[in-house]
């Protein structure tokens, strides 16, 4: 899509926003509830994940959490600089993001595994009929739902404009930046969240894309919960607010990470503003340091060009971490120093700029000093499970890495593995962001 036909576009579906977010009416069977709306988080090689597989091995998990990481990276590169329509950047990469969203949909209902982005505002499902579908779990059909509403032609201007004339539905179509794509039409729909052994909650009259056509590698999914901050995002739709706390990623039987949306939302601890820009959360990183000691890193290198590019972003897409390279060197080589004392360094064949040792993270990096980042206001401390993990039995790698290139256009990403035993926060109305370290499991 040409720039001039792309601002044509997103005026067009703000007015289909704003008609939406005035009509929306979100109500919950859990009226005693203070906390909104609460489900699992799903790691993707969690026993609770449609894709568990029991005989991979730690090799295998460390490679696809890096591959999706990757992959993550550079999909972001190109979407956080170009001014693009709502809902067509921020898709996981390869189908298989990090963490999936466990929710309900339609009534009677029928349970899906979403995937979890904080880059993207558009909601999406795999419904019946559809055509590239393979997904692992039961495809929604909305004729079998008796809350489901297909919007008509003549809802607002951007429907008249994008209509299936036969159907008298508006449609979309979303083209991702690796060339794959869904299609199909807007409706809205009553959601389920829950978790076991507490009160369920219904969100009705919630805006999506009902996905009739998916193009490789995303069919084997059931959709995309997109909770950026434009207008159709979920978050958006339900409060201005969410939260998530994510424990362990590395343990399959960890079973605590959970996703907060609306008014419940947890948010506890230090704040730092967000700065919000193409649908993305930026951070105003300050600086990095090691065991109390502040490196030598001029903060001017994470900040953010009004063309958009640089920064730091905080991503529920990628694992790893990434830094721009005057910052990521500086970091290294700290480590370095005191790995370098007493492990020894080897060499991945596939993957040479990784910083690895021969070691256990268990074993050897017990007494590795704290890993502080310094964000405006608040704190993000990275713990040894945070900044390494073992990638096989006799092999650790640093899960932080430089970002593609030494160019300062690169954006630093804040991926999941550095927010592992946190709680965090957004309120999207007040652009802050909460930091609280804690045990997940014991968050309410």
């Amino acid at each position: 899509m040409e720039p001039a036909s792309q601002s044509v576009y997103h005026a067009k579906l703000f007015l289909l926003i704003l008609a939406f977010l005035l009509s929306t009416n979100i109500t919950s069977s859990a009226a005693t509830s203070p906390r909104g709306f609460v489900t699992k988080l799903i790691h993707h090689d969690s026993i609770l994940s449609p894709f568990y597989n029991a005989s991979a091995t730690i090799a295998d998990r460390s490679t696809r959490a890096r591959e999706r990481s990757d992959a993550r990276l550079s999909y972001l590169k190109a979407a956080t600089v170009s001014e693009t329509p709502d809902g067509v950047r921020g898709i996981m990469v390869a189908g298989d993001g990090a963490f999936l969203v466990s929710m309900h949909i339609g009534n009677p209902h029928v349970r899906q595994f979403m995937l979890l982005d904080t880059g993207s505002v558009l909601t999406w499902v795999h419904c019946f009929p559809c055509i590239g579908c393979v997904t692992t779990t039961t495809i929604y059909d909305p004729s079998r739902s008796s809350t489901y509403y297909p919007l008509p032609c003549n809802h607002d201007p951007y429907c008249a404009a994008n209509c299936d004339e036969d159907k008298n539905e508006c449609t979309f179509r979303a083209v991702y930046a690796d060339g794959a794509s869904t299609s199909g039409n807007f409706a809205t729909e009553s959601l389920m969240f829950y978790i076991e052994n507490e009160a369920q909650s219904y969100a009705s009259n919630i805006l999506f894309g009902c996905a009739h056509v998916v193009n490789e590698p995303y069919s084997d999914i059931s959709g995309v919960m997109g909770l950026g901050y434009g207008g159709i995002s979920l978050a958006n739709q339900i409060g201005s607010k969410f939260s998530y706390c994510i424990g362990s990623i590395l343990d399959p039987n960890y079973v605590h990470n959970r996703l907060v949306l609306g008014d419940g939302a947890v948010l506890l601890g230090d704040s730092t503003p967000i700065d919000l820009y193409n649908d993305h959360y930026y951070l105003t990183l300050e600086g990095i340091s090691v065991d109390n000691e502040l490196l030598s890193i001029n903060p001017r290198v994470f900040r953010r060009s009004p063309s958009g590019t640089g920064g730091v972003l905080i991503d529920s897409g990628a694992e790893w971490i990434y830094l721009i390279h005057g910052a990521y060197v500086k970091l290294r080589y700290k480590v370095e120093l005191i790995l370098g004392s007493y492990l020894m360094q080897t060499i991945i064949p596939n993957n040479p700029s990784w910083l690895c040792y021969l070691g256990s993270v268990s074993r050897d990096l017990r007494d590795f000093p704290r890993v502080t980042f310094h964000f405006h206001g608040a704190d993000l401390e990275l713990g040894i499970t945070s900044m390494f993990q073992d990638v096989s039995d006799t092999t650790l790698c640093m899960t932080v890495e430089k970002a593609n290139g030494n160019s300062p256009r690169d954006a630093s990403i804040i991926g999941m593995f550095a927010q592992q035993h946190h709680n965090i926060g957004y309120d999207i109305s007040r652009r802050k962001l909460y930091i609280h370290q804690t045990n997940c499991q014991l968050v309410n």
